[in-house]
């Protein structure tokens, strides 16, 4: 997993691309994936609130991160590679 970017460098195949998420909406974070920009749900199960588990994206903070080339408030971007 590539993040903040949405492709993968030469010599790579990109296998999807997103939206970097988290597992916890506090500043506590602990796991980090790359959830695909065409994500499908299950269907049937979208209106059933179970609080399985929750995916949090992350927004770019300046200071924290060089601005350029990250905008502060703006989701951080991720590609899934194989080689």
């Amino acid at each position: 997993m590539v993040p903040a970017k949405s492709s993968c460098p030469v010599g790579w195949k990109t296998q999807y691309n997103g939206i970097l998420t988290t597992n916890s909406d506090d500043f506590h974070k602990s796991e980090y994936t790359c959830m695909d920009n065409d994500a499908e749900y299950i269907e049937g199960k979208r209106l059933n609130d179970d609080d399985g588990k929750l995916f949090y994206p992350v927004k770019a903070v300046c200071g924290s991160l060089p601005c350029p080339p990250y905008i502060s408030g703006a989701f951080v971007e991720c590609a899934v590679c194989t080689k």
